[in-house]
């Protein structure tokens, strides 16, 4: 919003007064309005002498030049250049003042409209000191005659677009690879582009009659000021390998290539982003963060710098460590942190994993004030200052030119902004600091030096164990053990620092001894990767909720120890506050999957993160509780959807970008043919668990006279088909360093094992009607469409209600049905003498399911609704609200059925079978069996005719 109608104060006022007096003797007469001139006056010297010495200026002291350095790039020779870059960059950036004091401008206008600038200029004074070099030397090349770029990358607020007004500027110069140059006199190219770089240094850096153009910082390329003045690609790649250090990934964060970008992409994606952006989570980083922030502090306080907006308390420089920091621990995980900008990435951070949101308004809020006041002071006399000024008269200056109504309003701002960075930087980079208990000192002495298991018994005493002995064992093994032995120093620091917060906390829960024996389990299964122990050091809340989760019990914990990376979803108080949804699944999946594109390696390695992620949340909030079975079951088979959908599409471009798409139809007018998946069992029927198995059907609609691909290379939509499920099953059941999606069954599918494994619809419709048995028509009383073309999904649901409806074998259904599950009885049964298999024994959950099954499949025909659920809940409850059976009776068996389901789910996470001594549930087992003899015995009880208004009864 513009300033200019905020009266000036007398010293202010008198500067302007000064100026324009100076403007009039010289002839000036800018074409602005009188009181934008004042008002800019007041702020800048160096607009007003920039007006003083330019007649292009005056004419029109806010306008936009879309290439500034034009005549620089025209000029003959590297004297005319030099002055033609300085006169250009002094208009220049006398316009953005202009632009910036009057309001035409925001703060983030003006940073990329500084950027902008200079790499306009570093791109000019590259094309004049090629142009110097060319007659000489000629052209450099690769070894294949390729021509070779120089590649000049901005660092620091160059490289991120956020320049600030009187800026050094940070640049690392690279060329892809050695050769030499084809000119009269050839040299090799990293003297050429040595040379090359230092005519471009002279002249964007010299100090002439006519000023300079931008002061050039070297310093960040390999080696610093003892290192060549430029690298080649590989040279880079190995300095960055075997010498990079965590403050240069700090510094690499901002690299963006100014010139020869084409040639940079490459080196970006292979070497520099590997770098930078670590595939694991490393939160180590905040340990290097703490050390370069103290460096910084000792020569803050050695300086005197208390006053310097960009590297004191609260300054711009803590904003920028909270912003990498964050990039460098989530970067490799997350693509959108990736960005150089941070006024780009901190609106990024809001919420999940990262920071607050209203942390992030206020850092973003603090960020563009404090970049104001730093403009605002540099443009005083375009001096590169990071102070306030100490002198009344500059004060006030500084007051009015951001609108303030004196100094004293403009610090209270400034404080306030300033003690919000300060707040949130600490909260972010210093809390481990402390959240360590005061007798972390004695337990430490004790565990580093192996003592006796009675001293480190008394130091646990201390920590708040009253029963010390059994966990004074489990650390004696693990300070014992090969874990503790193969850690490096830096591993063995970490750890220290960590056990005694996480002894802390687990004294405080009943069984201290079991939750400290799993969280152990989970420490050691970290293993030298010892960035995680560093992510529990950094965050406190996520160590206190590993400790509450393994007091949980053992499932939670042993899905951590398997897979440490879900250390990193204790960071996210969602996963403590809102139950698990579809949608925020398929949020993640996105963000997850962004980076794989069409790797197929690493785009299953996302979705196993993202499959073991989203389980280990389900199963937090079954645990404690807070979602119901059946929701539990609804928000696994959200996440197989997700991931199936994905495997699919994934699959799909493969096979589409080596054949084509599959067509079908006539020749005059193909059509594009499509896959549906359709889920069956436990899938079909939202009833999956931790370890349950896909049932899988895969229909595709090819049909016509033609049926083959696109091309490039064209096949057969039967080799297509056929290809594409290979893939989408291999997708989903590989072995990856990160486990197995899941086991995929395709027994289901027509003809069974011998069947197609991926079948046409009208050929899967007639099996369903003429060849199908009965136990497929049950099986499909199961099924769903759940994923693939909409058209088959669709025709698919049509189907399964005609097929249910119209073509089961009724005459012999209850026979058929009777028959299958004697069989399961006598197979598939794994209790012994005096047990009960819950799934497979009489009264158990296979003869509920038989019981629905046989009952909406009896009445189908004349009741269609009652095939419209998968589920046998809700096929039971539509049974009964038919009027077919009694309430009473399906009552009986839901209830029956739920409490089977939560007995076999808590069986499944502690790991053990489906069976129970034989006298538990004798009570819901006896009724269902009542129901079942009744239904299905020699001599069937229930009237055939049953029908609503006269509900059978047993």
């Amino acid at each position: 919003m513009s300033r200019v109608s905020v009266p000036l104060s007398a010293e202010s006022g008198a500067a302007a007064a000064r100026w324009l007096e100076r403007l009039a003797e010289a002839g000036r007469a800018p074409c602005a309005d009188p009181a934008e001139l004042r008002r800019v006056l007041a702020a800048s010297d160096f607009v007003a002498g920039a007006l003083l010495a330019d007649e292009v200026l005056c004419r029109a002291p806010d306008g936009v030049d879309a290439d500034p350095f034009a005549p620089a790039r025209a000029a003959p020779d590297e004297p005319c250049a030099s002055a033609a870059l300085r006169v250009a960059r002094r208009r220049a950036l006398a316009r953005i003042a202009w632009r910036d004091l009057t309001g035409r401008a925001d703060t983030a206008a003006t940073l990329a409209a500084l950027s902008l600038l200079a790499d306009q200029a570093i791109a000019a004074a590259l094309e004049c000191a090629t142009r110097a070099l060319a007659p000489r030397y000629g052209t450099p090349r690769d070894g294949a005659g390729a021509a070779q770029p120089l590649v000049v990358v901005g660092m620091g607020k160059l490289g991120g677009g956020e320049l600030n007004f009187s800026s050094d500027i940070d640049l690392v110069f690279l060329y892809p690879e050695g050769g030499e140059t084809d000119g009269p006199r050839p040299i090799d190219n990293f003297e050429y582009f040595t040379r090359l770089g230092q005519t471009l240094i002279r002249l964007l850096d010299a100090t002439t009659v006519d000023g300079f153009v931008y002061r050039v910082d070297m310093r960040l390329r390999p080696f610093g000021d003892s290192g060549p003045l430029v690298a080649s690609f590989a040279a880079l790649e190995d300095y960055l390998q075997q010498h990079g250090r965590d403050w240069e990934r700090y510094a690499w964060v901002k690299a963006r290539a100014i010139t020869g970008a084409e040639a940079y992409a490459a080196l970006f994606r292979d070497v520099v982003r590997p770098f930078v952006f670590r595939r694991y989570l490393d939160y180590g980083v905040f340990e290097s963060l703490r050390e370069m922030k103290g460096m910084i502090a000792r020569e803050v306080e050695k300086r005197e710098l208390s006053d310097h907006i960009k590297l004191g308390r609260g300054g711009i420089r803590e904003i920028e460590f909270i912003v990498q920091a964050l990039q460098l621990v989530r970067g490799g995980s997350e693509p959108r942190l990736r960005g150089t900008s941070l006024l780009t990435v901190l609106p990024r951070l809001a919420g999940q994993k990262l920071l607050p949101e209203d942390a992030v308004r206020e850092l973003v809020a603090a960020y563009e004030f404090l970049r104001r006041l730093e403009n605002r002071m540099q443009m005083v006399a375009d001096e590169q200052t990071h102070s306030l000024p100490t002198d009344a008269a500059r004060r006030a200056r500084l007051a009015d030119a951001l609108g303030f109504e004196g100094w004293g309003a403009l610090v209270a701002e400034l404080d306030r902004h300033r003690a919000a960075v300060a707040r949130h930087f600490g909260a972010l980079v210093l809390a481990a600091e402390g959240s360590v208990p005061p007798t972390a000192r004695d337990f430490d002495a004790a565990f580093a030096v192996a003592a006796a298991p009675e001293e480190l018994a008394s130091s646990l005493l201390a920590l708040g164990f009253g029963q010390p002995a059994p966990v004074a064992a489990l650390l004696i093994a693990l300070r014992g053990g090969g874990y503790y032995r193969r850690l490096d120093e830096t591993g063995r620091r970490r750890l220290h620092a960590l056990l005694p917060r996480l002894l802390a906390g687990a004294a405080r829960h009943a069984d201290g001894a079991a939750t400290v024996q799993r969280a152990l389990s989970v420490v050691e299964a970290i293993g030298s990767r010892t960035a995680y122990l560093a992510l529990l050091n950094e965050n406190p809340l996520a160590l206190a909720r590993l400790i509450d989760i393994c007091a949980l019990g053992s499932f939670l914990a042993a899905q951590v120890a398997a897979f440490p990376l879900l250390l990193d979803e204790l960071v996210d108080q969602r996963l403590f506050d809102e139950p698990p949804g579809r949608a925020q699944f398929a949020a993640e999946i996105e963000l997850r999957s962004a980076d794989s594109g069409d790797d197929a390696e690493r785009a299953v390695e996302a979705l196993r993160q993202f499959q073991r992620a989203a389980v280990f949340r389900v199963a937090l909030f079954d645990l404690t509780g807070r979602l119901p079975l059946m929701q539990v079951s609804d928000r696994l088979t959200d996440v197989a959807e997700l991931i199936l959908e994905r495997a699919m599409a994934h699959a799909w471009r493969e096979m589409v970008a080596l054949y084509g798409v599959p067509q079908a139809g006539s020749r005059a007018a193909p059509r594009t043919c499509g896959v549906a998946a359709i889920g069956y069992g436990k899938l079909g029927g939202h009833e999956l668990g931790y370890g349950s198995d896909l049932d899988l059907v895969f229909l595709h609609d090819s049909s016509g006279e033609v049926q083959e691909t696109a091309g490039p290379r064209v096949i057969d939509n039967a080799v297509f088909f056929l290809r594409l499920g290979q893939k989408i099953v291999h997708f989903l059941t590989v072995h990856t360093a990160a486990g197995r999606l899941y086991e995929v069954d395709m027994r289901l599918r027509p003809s069974g094992k011998g069947g197609l494994l991926m079948t046409n619809f009208e050929a899967f419709v007639d099996y369903q009607k003429s060849e199908a048995w009965t136990w497929e028509h049950q099986a499909l009383l199961h099924s769903r469409a759940v994923a693939g073309t909409p058209e088959i999904r669709q025709r698919f649901e049509a189907a399964r209600v005609e097929l249910l409806c119209r073509h089961v074998r009724r005459d012999r259904l209850r026979e058929d049905v009777r028959h299958m599950r004697d069989r399961m009885r006598r197979e598939l049964s794994r209790a012994g003498e005096g047990e009960f298999d819950i799934k497979q024994d009489p009264g158990g959950v296979a003869d509920i399911e038989f019981l629905a099954q046989y009952w909406v499949l009896r009445w189908a025909g004349d009741y269609p609704p009652l095939v419209t659920y998968a589920d046998t809940i809700r096929q039971l409850e539509s049974v009964g609200s038919a009027g077919l059976i009694e309430h009473r009776v399906i009552d009986a068996l839901v209830d029956a059925y739920r409490g089977y389901r939560r007995v076999t789910h808590r069986l499944s996470l502690e790991g053990a079978r489906p069976v129970v001594a034989a006298a538990e549930h004798a009570a819901a087992r006896a009724a269902v069996t009542a129901v079942w003899d009744a239904v299905m015995g020699p001599a069937e009880v229930l009237p055939a005719g049953a029908r609503p208004g006269g509900a059978a009864s047993l």
